[in-house]
Order: structure tokens, then sequence, then C-alpha cells
């Protein structure tokens, strides 16, 4: 299975690009530009803006440009898609700081004491984000505007419907262009999300390994995200503004992004209650290898399940030993580990040592509300549908205990059955 072309995946869309691209390009007509230059001059036009303020990112994606050109063979779909991801970010870049530059005392709005939740791809981190995300006492990113996070000033309400209509759009064309990535991460204009749709603003976030990228992810791994993580908290203090948010509201956030850099999330958020969630190795590896083949296969024709087996158990491994190294530094007042069996056993239970622990009272109405988002969820199969095996990428559950075992037996993991 291993060695299977990526095209036995591609959907009719996905086919009829490449096809539509590659006959075109005989006659020079369609040649896909992914020079920084040609992207940096396409978003300053298509924005009307100039000034991206503190230009630290660029180098980050003059890497990730590069990387996708040397380390990996993108048919036109996977250019068009990238380019149209760097575009997208670079004209958010420029939105927000001309939000910056009109209102400077944005950067002066307090976070306070977030509660943020942080595990292993696939360890259940959203779950327990969407839960908590009900209680209105919270603020969350919405999915919607962690892909379109900078307000339009020269539109009525900032563009917030403008913003979230272009984010439904871009949904729709997904699920037409790759169908299946849904069976693993259900994504919705609205549904709560990850600050690591921020980090892709300062081209430091591991959303970049769905790539496929073996030397790009390695460097990024051990990269200073120092000021992307700095840029991540003012984005959000710039959503909480556009909504006019009171400053102590306390937001909900997640991103397993966090295990490798936890130093600089404290850094950020030094007075943060953080949720560590553990879920068996096994479980999590074999369906982190899923959700990134699900994603690129549709960007690339050559066979992807070795290369994504190889960076991921890798990755998945260092983001364990990098966290489990850095929180033995941080107070045991701020750090409460929850397993995903006790969740799916009772999260009941699980909601309310999270209440206790983060200081704040868990009353009858919210859990109803929880139990109600919980079952709508479950019954439309949000989660529990998504099949993988690591049979797959021709990896046994043996060879990733061997890799995992010391993180299952630091946190008394247990195996999952099914």
């Amino acid at each position: 299975m291993s060695a299977e072309p990526s095209t036995l995946h591609h959907t009719w869309p996905v086919r009829t690009i490449n096809r539509a691209v590659r006959t075109l390009n005989r006659y020079d007509y369609a040649r896909i530009d992914l020079s920084p230059e040609y992207l940096v001059s396409k978003a300053r036009k298509d924005a009307g803006l100039a000034n991206f303020g503190d230009e630290s990112f660029m180098p980050a994606m003059h890497r990730l440009l590069q990387a996708a050109q040397e380390e990996t063979d993108l048919n036109p779909f996977g250019q068009w898609l990238l380019r149209r991801q760097v575009v997208a970010a670079l004209k958010n870049r420029l939105w927000a700081q001309a939000c910056f530059a009109f209102r400077p005392e944005i950067f002066n709005r307090k976070i306070v004491s977030p509660i943020i939740i942080v595990g292993p791809f696939r360890s259940g981190t959203t779950r327990l984000q969407r839960l908590l995300a009900v209680d209105r006492r919270f603020q969350h990113l919405r999915a919607w505007e962690g892909l379109q996070p900078a307000p339009r000033l020269n539109l009525p309400d900032h563009g917030r419907q403008e913003r979230r209509r272009e984010v439904e759009r871009t949904v729709k064309a997904v699920k037409r262009l790759n169908p299946s990535f849904f069976t693993v991460h259900p994504i919705n204009a609205d549904f709560p999300e990850e600050e690591l749709l921020l980090f892709s603003y300062s081209f430091c976030g591991i959303l970049n390994i769905a790539w496929g990228l073996p030397e790009y992810v390695r460097w990024l791994a051990g990269s200073d995200k120092s000021r992307g993580y700095q840029e991540m908290a003012n984005l959000l203090r710039l959503i909480s503004w556009s909504r006019n948010e009171p400053e102590d509201k306390r937001w909900v956030l997640k991103a397993p992004q966090h295990m490798l850099d936890l130093d600089l999330l404290l850094k950020v958020f030094p007075d943060a209650t953080i949720v560590f969630t553990h879920r068996d190795p096994v479980k999590t590896v074999a369906s982190s290898m899923s959700l990134a083949w699900n994603y690129c296969v549709q960007c690339v024709d050559a066979p992807m399940r070795t290369r994504v087996r190889d960076i991921w158990l890798e990755l998945c491994e260092l983001m364990v030993r990098k966290c489990m190294r850095a929180r033995e530094a941080m107070p045991q007042n701020q750090q409460l580990d929850v397993q995903y069996e006790d969740v799916n056993r009772d999260w009941r239970g699980v909601m309310r040592r999270i209440y206790d622990f983060a200081g704040l009272a868990h009353n009858t109405v919210v859990e109803e509300n929880q139990a109600r988002w919980l079952a709508l969820s479950e019954g439309a199969q949000h989660f529990g549908r998504h099949r993988y095996s690591p049979q797959d990428y021709d990896v046994t559950s043996d060879d990733i205990e061997k890799r995992m075992g010391f993180y299952r037996a630091r946190y008394s993991i247990p195996f999952e059955k099914n």
C-alpha cells in the first residue's frame, strides 16, 4: 500500500484541474509562480496595502517556498493551493497591520488566565475545547476568525459578514476538492478552532508539515518561534477587540503545536491554566499519519504514505519529549492531566475537574448545554467515524510502542482496545 501513487485517491475536480493546467502549460499559459517576490506583490495588490509591519516572517516564508520546490513535487493543484494559502496569509498580515496602526492601543489589551488545552495531535484536544466553548463565560477562536482574523477598516462592521462568507465558500470548496479530509477533522466556519491557524501569518505554524517536507519539518520544529507567539497573541487581542469583548473574559485555547514550545507559550501567557491531554500513542500517531496523508494526497502524484510515516514517527516522539522536559520547569498549580479514556467514560467528571482547577463554578445549565452539544456532535459522527490503521503506513503497533512507550509509562496511559 505504501507504494501506491497518490493519483489513485484524487477526486475528479483535482484530476480535472491538473489535466487542464498541464495542457495549458504545453503552451506556457498557466505557469504557477511560487516566487516570494510574486506572492508579496500579488498580496499587496489584492489588499491595496503595502505595509507588513515587522517583516521578520520573511525568512520563514522563503524557507517554506524553497522546501515546497526542493523537497516534493507538487502537482498543479498543490501549487495552486500553496499559492492561495501564502497570498491569503500575506493579505491578512497587511490588513492586521493596518488595524494596529489605526488602533495601537490594541497591543495593550489584556489576555487574562486563559485555559489552554495541550496534547498530541488526535488526543481529544478538539473535543475538550469545543465542550468548554459551549460556556458563554469563555471566548474562543472561531474557524472563520482563524482563517480571516483581520478586520477590514474600510467595510461596515469591519467586514465581519464578508469575511465569514468567504470562509464558508472556502469550506464548501474543500468539501468538493477533498471530502475525505472532513472525516478526519470536521470543519465549519463557526466551529471553535485552534490558534494554530494564527501561526500561519508568521509562517511558523506546524500546519505546514502537511505538505510532506521532512527537512523543513526538522527546521520548523527547532526554529525560534518567539515572534510567532507574540504575533499569535496580538491577533487574539485584535479579534477580541473587533468583537468588543471585555478584556477579562477568559479565552479557551488549544493547539498541539504548543508541545514544541511550552516555554514560549508561558512567556506569552504567564498565568495560563494548561490542561494536558493523553491518549494511547499507538492511536494518536496512526491517526496523525492519516490526518497528514488525507491533507496532502490531493496535492502530489507520487506515493506519500512512507514519507508521512517517517515524518510523523519522528515528530510525535519529539513533541512528547520536549513537552515533558518543559513541564518539569512549570509550576504544578498551572498543569492538569486528563486522560482521553476518562473523557469517554465520564466527561462530566472531567469537566468538573477542569472547572475546579481553573477556579470556576460549573453549573447544571452549562453541563446541560455541553451534553446537548456532545449528543449533536456524536450524532453527526464528528467523533468516531474516522478509520485508520498503522498498517496503512507499513508500521506496526509495536514499532510505535518502542518509540513512545516512555510517554505511556510516564502518564499511565491505558491501551485502547479498538
